[in-house]
């Protein structure tokens, strides 16, 4: 795992990371959706696979046939799915949904200079925990891991890449309007 390998921040710099993630959460619960989206670079990345259930003795060699992505966005795709969330013809989000997301399981590092990457990118694996509440008191809890690659720019920290993957193996919801 490339976090084994790699030289954890110092101090400040871990702390200002996960500062910038918990702001993160709450902007999107707060539907800031201009001021997440400032926390981004211009050549942000934002993907969540498939993810398909194997048995373990299944699970070397290629992945099976219908693995994809839910999403697979950049800067312009993420503008267009916040202009249609404040349109107010998503239907799934009228009258709006209380959502509430927890980051935990935070571990940060400079990673080891791979392949794609940038010097003074940081390596950030987490956890996030998003219960939805809509009408009539129906609730979702969704839980997804991520692999974020955080990029310090003009004194602060933007996400440039997120790859998520769904605990479920199949969605446990009508949609996915949420940004994980």
């Amino acid at each position: 795992m490339l976090l084994e390998r790699s030289a954890a921040l110092d101090l400040a710099n871990h702390i200002a990371l996960e500062q910038a993630l918990y702001r993160e959460a709450r902007l999107l619960d707060e539907e800031r959706f201009a001021e997440w989206l400032e926390m981004t670079t211009e050549d942000v990345a934002y993907r969540m696979a498939l993810r398909s259930r194997r048995f373990r003795k299944d699970r070397s060699g290629d992945p099976p046939i219908g693995t994809g992505m839910i999403f697979d966005e950049d800067r312009a795709r993420l503008c267009l799915r916040i202009d249609r969330l404040r349109s107010g013809y998503v239907w799934a989000e009228d009258p709006v949904n209380f959502v509430r997301r927890i980051v935990s399981n935070v571990e940060i590092a400079w990673p080891d200079g791979g392949e794609g990457e940038r010097e003074g990118d940081a390596e950030v694996h987490s956890v996030v925990t998003i219960h939805r509440s809509r009408i009539n008191n129906q609730s979702r809890t969704l839980v997804a891991g991520r692999k974020d690659r955080w990029r310090r720019d003009d004194g602060a920290w933007r996400l440039a890449r997120r790859d998520c993957v769904l605990d479920h193996s199949t969605i446990p919801d009508s949609n996915l309007n949420v940004f994980f």
